[in-house]
């Protein structure tokens, strides 16, 4: 009765947790998304400003970069040139990966910073969708083989005590 209870737990915890991952994702794309905008905006200063000089992006960064009083701003506004490119391919890598993919794809594409404040105002909803529903049951299944996992230790390491005293 008492195994019951710990796997029943087990399976609502796991189920509860894996569930939030997709309303989770969702909100880290919307995050993602705003910060692609606001640096397309940075960008798109600089291309209208090198456009005033007479100068492509490149050589008008490469003018601040050579100028000791103004390095750090070219450096700063190469910065925000190479983070837009680099977004916008970790956009388009989530917003392609199947469901099955997404956990991976968030893995490999997760800005911590990024994730950390999309955590930070999360709030966990209650899957009603296929997606959501399927996270749950995976995550049942993963809180059933830890709890399983874990007795089963616990059992092999109370059998080795036993049979050392």
């Amino acid at each position: 009765m008492f195994a019951r209870l710990i796997y029943s737990l087990g399976a609502i915890a796991g189920g509860s947790a894996f569930s939030q991952f997709p309303e989770y994702y969702a909100h880290y794309l919307q995050r993602l998304g705003g910060r692609i905008d606001q640096a397309r905006l940075r960008a798109a200063e600089i291309r209208e400003d090198a456009a005033e000089r007479g100068l492509s992006v490149e050589d008008y960064v490469e003018t601040f970069l050579d100028s000791a009083p103004h390095s750090l701003e070219g450096g700063r506004m190469a910065e925000s040139i190479f983070q837009l490119d680099r977004m916008e391919a970790a956009y388009q890598a989530l917003r392609d990966a199947t469901p099955l993919q997404r956990p991976l794809a968030f893995a490999e594409h997760m800005n911590a910073g990024l994730a950390e404040a999309t955590l930070g105002d999360f709030a966990p909803a209650v899957p009603i969708t296929p997606e959501g529903l399927t996270y749950a049951a995976a995550g049942m299944l993963a809180g059933l083989i830890v709890i399983f996992g874990s007795r089963r230790l616990l059992r092999r390491r109370r059998r080795h005590k036993e049979l050392q005293a």
